[in-house]
């Protein structure tokens, strides 16, 4: 995909930066820190907005205090809940406390509203987002201050809703889509930090070079970025060693799992699950298919966001079974199965939906 000459232009003029990775997507974050380094090598103010780094990818930035986030915190009260007329506070080495003196009123939890009010950035940089109002629904709190901004999206998901000003929507890694993007403004600037994190990238979409989906391309891309400087063994050590997240996500699957026929399925009860991520899925995956699993596995559990939402993940050899499933609700299909989230109260309604499927 050719990449638009307005691009270069737009990231040239922009000063402040915020770039937003989709936290379900681990290449997302290691894309979105290849650009974070580029950028602030060119000059940038650069936030990347993300409330959770990987423990797997905490070598990949020397210090989490290497990445800046927006930093004017508000705590608003409404006037008309209560008339605050004294503000003073009283910091510790243990903590940070805020007196409030009210000369009418009383205050309750639920009248507060904490969120960020930083400057508007010049451009919003979206990695990995297929629907960026989706997005941004339940942070909005947060993070309102980058509504209206110019949105330079980047995604490989081919139903990207093309929100942004201009969209680099290709099917291929990010890391591949980001490493185009940054020859176009600066070739000479991918050193070792940006090297080691798109080649991060690409061993995590395509599988430590083990996907289907493979070309002679990606590999040429993989030698290039060692080149620079990424270190593979260090990668590799670092992506597949477990942790105990990790660990703990495969027992609760195998304790709580059930066969049935040619279908094995668990439906987790615990409130763990809600915490893990697609790493710690990724490594149950390659777990069960080390052990040899025939049967097809489908793995369920209740999230417990605002919304009613059951989340979880469907692995099968049957690349028609996984494309069944995935037009549920289903993100990117993986290697061999697919990430699940789909609005629903129930979660046995779920599973015999996707029973009666298959």
């Amino acid at each position: 995909m050719e990449i638009p000459d307005n691009t270069k232009k737009l990231i040239s003029e922009a000063k402040n930066i915020c770039l937003v990775p989709s936290e379900n997507e681990p290449e997302s974050l290691t894309a979105s820190l290849a650009l974070f380094y580029t950028l602030r090598e060119l000059g940038k103010n650069v936030n990347l907005i993300s409330d959770n780094l990987p423990e797997k990818l905490n070598f990949l930035v020397p210090t989490v205090d290497f990445i800046s986030s927006p930093k004017n915190f508000v705590i608003s009260i409404p006037k008309s809940i209560a008339d605050v007329s004294q503000v003073y506070y009283e910091k510790t080495d243990e903590n940070l406390k805020i007196h409030l003196t009210t000369e009418k009123g009383n205050i309750k939890k639920e009248n507060i509203s904490f969120y960020f009010h930083d400057a508007k950035p010049d451009l919003i940089v979206t990695i990995g987002i297929r629907d960026f109002k989706k997005y941004m629904e339940d942070k909005l709190d947060s993070f309102g201050f980058l509504l209206g901004s110019p949105i330079l999206s980047i995604d490989n998901d081919p139903t990207n809703l093309q929100f942004g000003q201009i969209n680099l929507v290709e099917q291929k890694s990010l890391s591949e889509i980001i490493l185009g993007l940054i020859k176009l403004t600066d070739e000479k600037i991918i050193n070792k930090n940006v090297a080691t994190c798109l080649l991060s990238g690409l061993i995590i979409y395509y599988d430590n070079f083990k996907s289907k989906k493979i070309n002679d391309g990606v590999f040429q891309t993989a030698a290039e970025l060692i080149k620079r400087g990424a270190d593979y063994q260090q990668i590799n050590d670092n992506l597949y060693k477990a942790t105990q997240k990790e660990i703990n996500f495969l027992s609760n699957v195998f304790e709580n799992l059930k066969t049935d026929r040619e279908l094995s399925f668990a439906i987790l009860d615990s409130a763990d699950p809600e915490n893990f991520s697609e790493s710690e899925i990724r490594f149950a995956v390659e777990k069960i298919m080390g052990l040899g699993i025939q049967n097809d596995l489908l793995v369920l559990w209740d999230s417990h966001n605002s919304k009613p939402l059951v989340r979880g993940f469907f692995y099968s050899k049957k690349p028609h079974l996984i494309n069944k499933v995935a037009q549920i609700n289903g993100n990117q299909i993986k290697n061999d199965w697919v990430l699940l989230a789909i609005p629903e109260e129930n979660i046995n309604s779920v599973k015999e939906k996707i029973l009666k499927l298959l």
